[in-house]
């Protein structure tokens, strides 16, 4: 399994933070025929050879998802990906420091 794990920092309020994240989950549920669910601030989605949760805070998103053998090769696509989502939904509470924006952290190659 091969792990991704990002984390955006944002300037909403939750209410409207959560609504983004569902409205993204949506359109990817259609392509890429994703389920999901909301367990308090939690959304978790899944399809076959993906597992993965968001949390959204006041103040961040945290992305964890694990990749089955088959989506492995796209790990870098499915991260830029979102990465691009984030830029697009989630304003930054410092707009001047574009740089660290989204925090990565090493998953599991393996």
């Amino acid at each position: 399994m091969s792990d991704i794990n990002l984390v955006r920092r944002h300037s909403l309020p939750i209410a409207k933070a959560k609504t983004l994240v569902q409205k993204e989950v949506d359109a990817l549920s259609a392509e890429y025929d994703l389920s999901s669910e909301w367990h308090g601030n939690t959304l978790h989605f899944h399809r076959s050879g993906l597992e993965g949760r968001m949390h959204v805070t006041d103040s961040e998103v945290r992305l964890h998802a694990t990749l089955g053998f088959l989506l492995r090769p796209f790990r870098g696509k499915l991260i830029d990906h979102v990465e691009r989502s984030f830029d697009r939904l989630l304003p930054e509470r410092e707009p001047a420091a574009r740089a660290g924006k989204t925090a990565r952290t090493a998953g599991s190659g393996h």
